[in-house]
């Protein structure tokens, strides 16, 4: 890895780790209120990480947000949220959306700019193992504040937002000055064949982002019922997925990423239908959440390289971001709002087997699509060589 690839690495790390607590609040809405309110805290999070995107990327020349003062940014105002703010859902959503939008937002932007085809692969493995070991490091912290406090979430949301505090200020300095974000043409990248085609592959991973989030809450709450033993659940498993994805992080290239891609989709596609069996069997989730935390760090090395791909297209570098951006939002509102509709006629028990059923077909309609875009880039790259 080159230097300026190192440097990236406290900042996503840092991502993964503050990332951990997407999996806590999700056990907080459903355990306290319902999964009503989760669908509402999916819908505004989304929403609230798209707002932020928009905002920082449209105001980006005037404040002069190049990457790296994006990425930093992305963690001081969610910081500050979940330090002094309410522990309402709203709330939760604006901090959690923001966090996701911005950081996510910057991060894009530096990869593209600092990253050439060849090293992504390598990049991807050596990104995700960190990021999840500082997941694992931090969710195990959780747990044991919920442990020690009585299961009192103030503990775990003042933890993680003194974390985010802290990284924001202090990482990501010697991450190289990049252009600022802005807004030019969007909508022209939005009307490319080339970005067209993708549609598919965005609206998989969309379903698969907004819908497996209500999915594994419920299912956390259902099986587990406290957020303790749900933080113990998810150290063993992202543990084993972080030591998995790190034994084996020079073995992804190029020439084989479809093949680690197809792997990992099956494994996650397995995962999900032990989640819907967990309805009959719950201690099936403990081990739906093993297999998945053993796989997705492979699935999303894969669909960091994928996505990676599906943007180099025509356009500024910033539009192309944000109009995939804008259309993974309003696709992921559209499937999340489909899910809602399905939740309003079936049974609870009905509805994590059919959501589980549908993730499942869905992880693996995304590696068919994968593999095409994998294979259809391999000539260019070739030449490119």
């Amino acid at each position: 890895m080159s230097p300026h690839q190192r440097a990236l690495l406290p900042l996503i790390g840092l991502q993964g780790a503050v990332g951990s607590l997407g999996g806590f609040i999700g056990f907080f809405v459903v355990g306290r209120e319902d999964l009503q309110a989760m669908f509402r805290y999916t819908a505004g999070m989304l929403t609230a990480a798209m707002a932020a995107t928009f905002i920082t990327y449209l105001l980006g020349p005037r404040l002069r947000l190049s990457g790296r003062r994006l990425f930093r940014l992305g963690f001081l105002f969610p910081g500050v949220l979940l330090l002094v703010g309410g522990r309402s859902v709203t709330t939760m959503a604006i901090a959690y959306g923001s966090f996701m939008g911005v950081t996510w937002g910057a991060r894009h932007s530096l990869e593209m700019s600092l990253l050439q085809d060849h090293d992504r692969d390598g990049y991807a493995s050596h990104s995700v193992t960190i990021s999840v070991m500082l997941s694992v490091a931090f969710t195990l912290i959780a747990t044991l504040l919920l442990t020690g406090f009585s299961e009192q979430s103030r503990y775990v949301y003042w933890m993680y937002g003194a974390l985010c505090l802290l990284g924001g200020v202090f990482f990501g300095k010697s991450i190289p000055d990049t252009a600022p974000v802005s807004l030019k043409a969007p909508l022209a990248v939005i009307r490319q064949p080339q970005f067209v085609a993708c549609l598919p592959l965005f609206f998989l991973e969309s379903g698969l982002f907004g819908i497996s989030q209500a999915m594994a809450s419920a299912g956390a709450v259902n099986a587990l019922g406290s957020a303790s033993r749900f933080g113990w659940v998810a150290t063993l498993a992202g543990l084993v997925g972080g030591l998995a994805l790190f034994t084996t992080r020079h073995s992804r290239h190029l020439h084989n990423r479809a093949n680690w891609f197809g792997g990992a989709s099956a494994a996650v596609g397995l995962a999900f239908m032990l989640l819907g069996a967990s309805v009959w069997m719950p201690a099936l989730y403990i081990a739906y959440s093993v297999l998945r935390a053993a796989a997705v760090p492979f699935l999303s090395a894969g669909q960091q390289v994928l996505n990676q791909c599906t943007l180099d297209i025509h356009g500024e570098l910033s539009d192309r971001i944000f109009a995939r951006e804008f259309v993974l939002w309003a696709l992921r509102m559209l499937s999340l709002i489909l899910f809602w509709g399905l939740a309003q006629i079936l049974s609870p028990m009905q509805l994590m087997v059919a959501g589980s059923g549908m993730l499942a077909g869905a992880t693996g309609m995304e590696y068919l699509i994968g593999k095409s875009l994998f294979w259809k880039n391999a000539p260019l790259q070739e030449q490119a060589a």
